[in-house]
């Protein structure tokens, strides 16, 4: 029976809040030679720089390290080793190396150090958001309203953030919502295309360049991080 009265049709859903879980790739260097042996250094976005100096983000107490000894680069969802021209040089799986991308398993030894580099999944419980958009984009399935309540999370934090997905899924939208909702909302959001930019000009436009640096610098040219002070960097194409 239809009733005519002025009443809400709309249905009413039992129960709290479905969770989902996501999965987090977690990264880490054991230490398997050394004086810490057993222990695990994890490995965030960014850089991080290995060395005996307290200054280095994973410090290795050892007289046979240097200062500043290597580097682990995350490039997305790769780890790019490098090293910083170490007196004892970095090994990678017993061979010397200037350079590589690490694989779960290798072994790095620098000096008289060695750390296996290793990769988890972790399973993360997220709660849905109640929302149905977060700026520009807008979802109500479950997954989407999974991404939203990851999104109002990183949105506050000064964390660096990997937007991953394949074109035209709105990685864009998503980097827009992040900035508008997070505390550099009143600054700029500037974005860097590298798919449009020549590989020898992404230093120029990330860091400016003065007049005559290079053929076709004809006046001086702010770069993309100094024009985002107070703001948020967009690099977009990032694996361009």
């Amino acid at each position: 029976m239809v009733s005519s009265d002025n009443v809400s049709m709309a249905t009413r859903a039992l129960g709290g809040p479905v969770q989902g879980n996501l999965s987090m790739q977690r990264c880490v260097l054991v230490q398997v030679q050394g004086p810490d042996p057993g222990h695990a250094h994890a490995l965030g976005s960014g850089r991080a720089v290995v060395g005996k100096s307290p200054d280095c983000d994973i410090c290795l107490a050892d007289v046979t390290v240097s200062r500043r000894h290597f580097e682990i680069v995350s490039e997305g969802d790769r780890f790019l080793l490098r090293d910083l021209g170490s007196t004892n040089g970095t090994l990678l799986d017993g061979a010397e190396v200037k350079e590589a991308f690490l694989r779960p398993g290798m072994l790095i030894q620098a000096g008289e150090v060695a750390l296996r580099f290793q990769t988890a999944f972790d399973s993360v419980q997220v709660t849905p958001s109640t929302r149905e958009s977060f700026g520009g984009l807008l979802g109500r399935s479950l997954r989407m309203r999974e991404i939203f309540s990851l999104l109002e999370r990183v949105a506050p934090t000064d964390n660096t953030v990997l937007l991953q997905g394949q074109t035209g899924t709105g990685k864009g939208e998503a980097a827009r919502a992040i900035h508008d909702n997070s505390k550099y909302s009143r600054g700029p959001l500037v974005v860097v295309d590298c798919g449009a930019v020549a590989r020898t000009l992404i230093e120029s436009e990330l860091f400016g360049h003065v007049r005559g640096a290079f053929t076709g610098a004809n006046a001086n040219r702010k770069g993309a991080l100094e024009i985002c002070r107070g703001g948020t960097l967009f690099i977009d194409e990032l694996d361009d």
